[in-house]
């Protein structure tokens, strides 16, 4: 598309948007005042759903509850044809997530708190009432989804280590006496196909529940290498999941999850966007060499097609026992994933260099136990411990590209591709937590929150790489993290839909290891360097003042908070190309400090409006690795993220009625290094989604398709030049039916 058309056309869609925005507003906030007060039956059309949370572990109104939430509900979630967590993500004010490198590799960034590879994510996250426990299990296909809570700020107090800048909560559907059903159809461009279906009904009549739900996608891919004359990012993911839940009595409950997926496609399909004084490419590391994270890079050209593999199995067991005091709850989970990588190694080109591949396999066991008391007096608390025994293998190693291939493993001489290097590692962790809160209402208007929670995590890794190429071979080391995560809160209800609150909390995520060997391979590259073989634990001290506020008979939603957070020893990675390895590093000390606003309104009769900014001014306040980096942004963190949508339903006959949706974007500018050496411009997404259906949402048929102006960008940029290229514009139908 020509840059003058896009503008043109850009243009015309604001001014289109806008009008409808202006006009609706203007005639709708008519109507609804004179229909409100000559029909009182209109009013529930126009106000805004009222939803419940479980953001402090019982439920309560999003509208009351002292933490800044965004709620998807399930109608939310089929009108935006939510379906990975990018796409709620990208709705969120404040956060931001970066999809690179494979199916596993995501990166969040909420209010300014970011994550690394082979880190712990800086967000809980919390399905079925159960704490995820690999940051590699979270970007998986979303089916069968009652909803989600973005609960953003320090959640450690309740949610634990990870949960340094905030949680998120999904509930799936349960199962109950009700026979029901839905499926889900769809195909797209780039050979789509999409498949989601469940169904769920009683066992046992008010005893015994089940549900099973399944999820199907594949394409071949938007991409292309050049070289190969394949396309790069080709994707098949296929998971299914079975819910039981049993209920023998009032006063007990067992809620049985068991999933499973795997997810298959291109992998680490970088390219190189070095350019040297002319403005060619060229793939030298030396000076003068320039790069920027705008300069969306040469063609996918690797000799070696990227391939990547992951498997996920989890199962859960939620027991609660109701007494007169309150409820006790266990919670037992254990949780695989294993994920293999292999592809062509820096600087990803036809010619003929090294090979990377690598295989993480993680298994976990968890238990919880927490007494919470009823919700329905003056004086409510919950107090629980958690136990956490993690075992990780990690082996990365590059390999000679003889042209014949990649095999996984270490490789001898006479292999396709023999191997140059190899770090493997056994990571042995064992956490336990012990925490509590309570809520007091001072008056009926007035409460009063505080928790607190003391987290300790072990960690030893072992080399168990060949001493053929480890020096360290066998030896081990350890580490113990620990700290409290207090939180104290008082919200201040203005009435049933409208409150304020003031907050203080301290967060908190456990540092680790860097792969043995990788420090002496960063030595060859700088003598002087700091890495060291660990890197220390994260600690920040946040302050926290927001609203929640309903207008119009609750026609009109506004929230937001102010937040200021002062951040120790962020982690943060540095890449070597010649072991195709991280390693992990601690800035200092940053500041982050920002606000966030959303808006949702039903200013009439079909028509919803809604929107959110967020803002995070990051900055570096000492880098002891790097003296020169203070005062810069800290990398990963968007300035400015905005996002606006508009939905109109508008009924066809008493049976049929068509929706128009469009969901706008903007990603801020941002920096990838500490150095600042370059920001990626803004970037504005946008996606429209148009559908036909019955009144009842018992069937609907919807066209969608995301990044309309087709906008090329790079999703990660990697200080070297190493840019992971963004998916370009992609459209489809899709059909549902529910029973």
């Amino acid at each position: 598309m020509q840059p003058a058309f896009q503008r043109s056309l850009y243009k015309t869609t604001a001014i289109i948007l806008l009008s409808t925005l202006s006009s609706g507003l203007t005639v709708g906030l008519n109507m609804a005042t004179t229909a409100v007060a000559a029909e009182p039956s209109d009013k529930n059309v126009l106000q805004i759903e009222e939803i419940t949370v479980i953001a402090r572990q019982r439920s309560e109104s999003l509208q009351q509850v002292p933490v800044a939430v965004t709620a998807f509900t399930e109608t939310d979630l089929q009108n935006a044809g939510i379906e990975t967590p990018a796409d709620f993500i990208n709705m969120t004010s404040n956060v931001s997530i970066v999809e690179t490198d494979s199916a596993g590799v995501s990166f969040i960034t909420i209010r300014g708190l970011s994550q690394v590879r082979n880190g712990e994510s800086p967000v809980a996250i919390v399905v079925d009432g159960v704490l995820q426990t690999e940051a590699r299990q979270f970007n998986q296909e979303l089916f069968d989804v009652k909803q989600i809570e973005v609960l953003k700020g320090p959640q450690g107090a309740l949610y634990g280590r990870n949960a340094i800048g905030g949680a998120i909560v999904i509930k799936t559907k349960e199962p109950g006496n009700d026979f029901n059903g839905k499926i889900m159809l769809g195909a797209g461009d780039d050979g789509l196909i999409k498949a989601q279906a469940s169904v769920s009904g009683p066992l046992i009549k008010d005893k015994l529940f089940a549900r099973i739900s399944g999820s199907h996608k594949s394409h071949n891919g938007h991409l292309q290498n050049v070289f190969l004359n394949q396309a790069a990012d080709y994707y098949q993911d296929q998971s299914g999941r079975v819910r039981l839940i049993f209920k023998p009595t009032e006063n007990f409950r067992a809620d049985f999850r068991i999933g499973y997926g795997e997810t298959s496609g291109g992998a680490l399909y970088f390219v190189r966007n070095n350019r040297d004084i002319n403005g060619n490419y060229n793939f030298g590391l030396t000076s003068p060499n320039t790069s920027h994270p705008d300069d969306i890079g040469p063609p996918i050209e690797s000799n070696n097609r990227g391939e990547g593999l992951r498997k996920i199995f989890t199962a859960s067991l939620k027991l609660d026992w109701d007494f007169d005091l309150g409820t006790l709850t266990s919670v037992s989970a254990y949780d695989w994933v294993n994920e293999w990588t292999k592809a062509d190694n820096s600087p990803y080109t036809r010619t003929l260099g090294t090979t990377q591949a690598a295989e993480r396999d993680i298994k976990s066991k968890s238990q919880e136990l927490r007494f919470t008391s009823n919700g329905e007096q003056r004086f409510r608390y919950i107090f629980g411990a958690y136990y956490l025994r993690t075992d990780r293998y990690i082996n990365r190693n590059t390999g000679q590209d003889l042209g014949q291939g990649i095999l996984l493993g270490i490789n001898g001489p006479t292999s396709q591709n023999p191997t140059l290097t190899a770090f493997q590692d056994e990571n042995d962790q064992k956490a336990y937590a012990f925490f509590g809160q309570f809520n007091f209402d001072i008056t009926d208007q007035l409460e009063l929150s505080a928790a607190i929670r003391y987290d300790k995590d072990k960690r030893k890794q072992t080399d168990v790489a060949p001493p053929a190429f480890s020096t360290t071979s066998g030896l081990s080391r350890e580490r113990t993290f620990d700290s409290f995560q207090p939180k104290v809160t008082l919200r201040y209800s203005i009435n049933d839909s409208s409150s304020v609150y003031a907050s203080y909390a301290k967060g908190f995520r456990s540092g680790g290891f860097n792969q043995n060997g990788v420090r002496a391979r960063a030595l060859l590259t700088d003598p002087n360097t700091l890495v060291q073989d660990d890197y220390k634990q994260e600690d920040s001290t946040g302050y926290e003042i927001g609203w929640k506020s309903q207008f119009f008979d609750r026609m009109v939603t506004i929230n937001g908070a102010f937040f200021y957070t002062e951040f120790e020893n962020e982690q943060f990675f540095s890449f070597i190309p010649s072991a195709a390895a991280q390693i992990v590093t601690n800035i200092d000390k940053v500041d982050l400090k920002g606000f966030e606003i959303e808006l949702h309104a039903r200013p009439m009769q079909g028509l919803e409006i809604f929107g959110g900014i967020g803002y995070t001014n990051s900055k570096i306040k000492a880098y002891s690795a790097s003296p020169a980096t203070v005062g810069n942004k800290a990398p990963y963190v968007p300035k400015l993220g905005l996002n606006a949508g508009i939905q109109y339903t508008q009924p066809l006959t008493d049976s049929l009625q068509s929706r128009f949706r469009v969901d706008w974007q903007q990603m801020g500018r941002q920096y990838w290094d500490v150095a600042n050496n370059g920001a990626r411009s803004t970037v504005d997404l946008t996606e429209i989604r148009i559908g036909l259906g019955d009144t009842d949402g018992v069937w609907e048929v919807a066209g969608w398709m995301k990044n309309v102006f087709d906008k090329r960008y790079n999703a990660e940029f990697v200080a070297g030049g190493f840019a992971f290229p963004a998916e370009p514009r992609t459209y489809g139908v899709d059909v549902t039916y529910s029973f």
